[in-house]
């Protein structure tokens, strides 16, 4: 005797894609525009370049810090002519 399978429910779909033959893709039901801006925001070369952004600015904002402390110590370390 075969075992009994058991009863499955349906499942509502909630959205679906359609792809055409040349390849548009259609979304049902459409995104709202919150979520379509964190689909873009979300994509790889987005996030890429917020990380080389964000290290080039800190590397500035670093380099601004850093500046008049190597001045400082050049100056300390270096006879000038007047004492010479």
């Amino acid at each position: 005797m075969l075992p009994l399978r058991a009863p499955q429910t349906r499942r509502a779909v909630q959205s679906f894609e359609l792809i055409t033959p040349a390849g548009r893709v259609y979304q049902f039901p459409k995104p709202t525009w919150l979520r379509r801006a964190a689909t873009l925001l979300c994509s790889e070369p987005v996030i890429v370049s917020a990380v080389v952004l964000t290290l080039v600015y800190s590397a500035g904002v670093l380099a601004e810090a850093l500046e008049p402390l190597a001045s400082n110590a050049c100056s300390d370390q270096i006879p000038s002519q007047q004492d010479i």
